[in-house]
């Protein structure tokens, strides 16, 4: 594939290889002068080249098997494509490849909530000192909620590298009600929801992590369930299809099942539309960051019934731009629901007020700005270093 020359430098992602985040970064990246390469993540590379229209690389690694030979090989890669900084979204002992090469790239680790939420996520002794080796090497590090940086900032050692909150903002052109409506109504023809319905959202990974099946549960017991439909997104990653007929048959039982739909996985640039047919979604893990889900959601004034957590502290207070339930809480949940549908005025001025926070502190072009200058920061810092 023809490149545009580098004007800015060479980023490698090395990440989560079916993450839509990382296909929008590298785009918004390439966008912008980068020299974009992607390790061992075909789907990102062709959302990127097809979907978002921008140049990129897809570099292949060895088998991880190979141990030192696998190491020597990336950092050879790195070398011979000139690579400034490998920016890893999430950390995971397979990226200890990068940490004590004094010749190798800086890198800014990007941590998610699977990778230090130790409380759900069960990991072992030798993952989690991986994960503190990657931290107490980085060249920056981000995160996209407080609680989820200062759980970083714990495990960098005496690591004095830059450290940031970033959020995955919202395309904000993009993600307007009223530029997707045409989308919203063809996608609502699709799934064949019925005329005058309310349409409840599942927006995030059909997963068990995620929790699908205690929405499935409130849906199924609230005001909803007579008024509307409960339509589950799906992203088409691996693992989804066992979960699904799980939720379908738990739906089977609760006699809700014809009114539980699937969207299948779309293009980046129709998901607006998806979007703007909800008249409100929900999202109950017990651990997460701060999604760019929401951030589109907000800007789309879609109102969101969420968990409690930490983690969206300063997004997403409850009552002021969202409803906050407790995780495991059923009669919250479908209180909280029902809420919506009881009081639409004082839904309308929440979802107004959660559309104003987003057009001021998350737009897309704000976040993508940042880390740029983290990777600036980052290469200088290397560069001093050597």
């Amino acid at each position: 594939m023809t490149h545009l020359p580098p004007t800015q430098g060479t980023v490698l992602l090395d990440g989560d290889p079916q993450a839509p985040q990382q296909a929008r970064l590298g785009a918004a990246l390439a966008a912008r002068g980068w020299n974009v390469l992607v390790l061992d993540a075909p789907h990102v590379a062709d959302q990127i080249c097809r979907e978002f229209g921008q140049p990129c690389k897809e570099l292949h690694s060895l088998p991880r098997r190979l141990f030192a030979l696998h190491a020597w090989h990336l950092q050879r890669m790195a070398r011979s494509h000139h690579v400034d900084v490998v920016h890893l979204n999430f950390v995971t002992p397979r990226q200890r490849v990068w940490v004590g090469e004094a010749k190798g790239p800086a890198y800014v680790a990007t941590a998610w909530g699977s990778d230090l939420n130790r409380e759900i996520f069960r990991r072992s002794a030798a993952h989690d000192a991986a994960v503190d080796a990657i931290l107490a090497g980085a060249s920056a590090v981000t995160a996209d909620s407080w609680p989820l940086l200062r759980k970083a900032e714990a495990r960098m050692g005496n690591n004095p590298a830059p450290r940031q909150w970033i959020l995955w903002g919202a395309d904000l052109q993009q993600f307007s009600r009223a530029a997707a409506t045409d989308n919203a109504q063809a996608i609502r023809l699709q799934l064949g929801i019925p005329a005058g319905a309310k349409v409840l959202l599942s927006p995030r990974q059909p997963q068990r992590h995620y929790h699908v099946e205690r929405i499935v549960e409130g849906f199924a017991a609230s005001r909803w369930a007579t008024e509307g439909v409960l339509v589950l997104k799906l992203h088409g990653k691996s693992g989804e299809d066992a979960y699904l007929y799980e939720l379908m048959a738990l739906a089977k039982r609760l006699g809700v099942a014809d009114r539980v739909l699937l969207a299948p996985r779309v293009p980046y640039d129709q998901l607006p539309g998806l979007f703007a047919l909800a008249d409100a979604a929900v999202s109950l893990p017990e651990a997460d960051g701060v999604p760019s889900t929401f951030l589109e959601l907000m800007a789309m004034q879609v109102p969101i019934v969420a968990t409690d957590l930490p983690d969206y502290e300063g997004v997403l207070p409850h009552g002021e731009r969202g409803l906050l339930v407790p995780a495991k809480d059923k009669h919250a949940l479908v209180r909280a629901l029902d809420q919506l549908l009881e009081q639409p005025q004082e839904t309308a001025a929440m979802v107004e007020r959660a559309r104003q926070w987003a057009l001021a502190n998350a737009d897309w072009s704000q976040s993508v700005a940042q880390w740029e200058a983290l990777y600036r920061q980052a290469i200088a810092g290397k560069r001093r270093s050597n």
